[in-house]
């Protein structure tokens, strides 16, 4: 039953990224406030990562969601399984690509200043 509770929270994430990036591709003439709703998308995520991170006396942004993966995996909260993991680095890692944490860190914090430069 934890193997499933660990594929449900690994797959939830997955609807969360694909908004994260997909949201790029969505035409301002199809969506005219698409900008104003991935910029605050973008923030909260982050922000909520962030928040998280801080509780956990790391200055980095980690997910509560994969937080909770990893503990049912067995990893502790405070390893680095835990704080040093991404999904998307997982989900690369699938399919074969080798994707380090930092990259992914710096690729959504690019998406952040992408956003933001659209947002003003």
């Amino acid at each position: 039953m934890r193997d499933f509770w660990i594929e449900v929270l690994f797959w939830l994430h997955l609807p969360i990224v694909l908004l994260w990036f997909g949201l790029f591709l969505v035409p301002l003439s199809v969506w005219p406030g698409r900008i104003l709703f991935h910029f605050y998308y973008i923030v909260s995520i982050m922000s909520v990562q962030l928040l998280w991170g801080l509780y956990l006396h790391k200055v980095d942004i980690i997910c509560p969601l994969t937080t909770l993966m990893q503990r049912l995996r067995g990893y502790p909260v405070t390893d680095k399984e835990n704080y040093g993991h991404s999904f998307i680095a997982e989900l690369f890692q699938k399919w074969g690509l080798n994707l380090s944490y930092k990259v992914v860190n710096y690729l959504l914090f690019v998406t952040l200043i992408i956003v933001s430069i659209q947002m003003f």
